[in-house]
């Protein structure tokens, strides 16, 4: 199965979910290696860089508080 290429530098799985590693794991396997393509930190990553990706972006773009406000 295929890894996406920002899995090592991707702030959100080292910094989030430090109390529920069971979240963690489970948005990790699902997206980091699985359908990262999908993923919306993925996405923004290749157009905008990594570095530019902000730590709260949730991998789901539906979740994305800041989809829902036009942002």
């Amino acid at each position: 199965m295929a890894t996406c290429e920002f899995c090592d530098t991707c702030s959100f799985f080292k910094e989030e979910f430090q109390d529920n590693p069971h979240t963690k794991e489970f948005l990790s396997t699902t997206y980091c290696n699985g359908h990262f393509i999908t993923c919306a930190r993925y996405k923004l990553a290749l157009s905008q860089g990594i570095g530019n990706v902000p730590r709260d972006l949730l991998p789901d773009p539906l979740k994305n508080p800041k989809c829902f406000c036009g942002m």
